[in-house]
């Protein structure tokens, strides 16, 4: 089976061309629970490779601990147990064929050798008492944001923001093609700010990306889950700024789902 797999610090974001589907990233110890009480569409009790913890809104209620593990980069094991749910939720068969995420920052050859080595294989998963053998056959690792570009249609100088929960990435494509001297990660999001307003962290992405080289008058796209808290605010210094069609939280998943079916047929 294809299927992309964005495995953000906030959300889980899966689409095989079918289904649509996200969940909170969030992972938390185990304990024996004497109430056992529904919280939400995202319960997950999981056993996996020796650890048993609790995931998404079951995490988010019932684990002391609950986090979501930040950072510019996805080669960990947090992100591997976030991808192999969404195999085990909304995947079909045992063999797979996947499209992963990797922020702009540390999308090098090592970094991505890293997450393969990691994801390719043989996984067998238990959630919810229900067991499932994963075996992923081939993994191919995009970069965040600048792939969600592929979204918007043609072509000249575009650029992406990508406002996620622990980086923003800055994409540039040029006829339709990655340009790496205009794309850049900023190494926070907007949950590793404690009381900034979103105002304050526009101004810090604008800056970041001017001095990047992007221009006022250039067009610009904003993707990610928190690119509606900051649209209007970046207005000041993009004033043609404006949302991915379509829910921007998906941009990543659904552009990395475009490569899947190119990579894989």
């Amino acid at each position: 089976m294809i299927s992309a797999i964005d495995a953000g610090n906030y959300m889980t974001k899966y689409f095989d061309g079918k289904q649509l589907r996200a969940f909170p990233s969030l992972i938390g110890e185990y304990r024996e629970r004497n109430l056992r009480q529904q919280h939400g569409d995202h319960d997950f009790e999981f056993e996996y490779d020796g650890q048993r913890g609790f995931a998404g809104t079951l995490a988010l209620h019932e684990s002391e601990c609950a986090e979501s593990r930040k950072g510019e980069s996805k080669a960990h094991p947090d992100a591997r147990l976030r991808i192999l749910l969404a195999l085990h939720q909304y995947g079909e068969g045992i063999e797979h064929q996947i499209i992963v995420g990797q922020p702009i920052s540390t999308h090098q050859e090592t970094e991505k050798a890293a997450i393969k080595e990691m994801l390719c294989g043989r996984h067998e998963l238990i959630v919810n008492g229900q067991r499932k053998i994963i075996v992923i056959r081939r993994c191919e690792v995009a970069a965040e944001g600048v792939t969600a570009g592929l979204l918007v249609p043609g072509g000249g100088v575009i650029r992406v923001i990508d406002i996620g929960s622990g980086t923003v990435n800055f994409g540039t494509l040029i006829d339709r093609r990655f340009n790496d001297r205009g794309s850049f990660t900023l190494g926070t999001g907007m949950e590793t700010l404690r009381s900034v307003k979103p105002a304050d962290f526009s101004r810090q992405i604008a800056l970041r990306a001017l001095a990047g080289g992007w221009k006022a008058n250039d067009m610009v796209y904003l993707c990610g889950g928190g690119a509606g808290a900051v649209l209007e605010a970046l207005r000041a210094y993009f004033p043609g700024i404006q949302l991915i069609e379509g829910d921007p939280q998906y941009a990543n998943v659904k552009a990395f789902f475009l490569i899947a079916r190119r990579v894989y047929g």
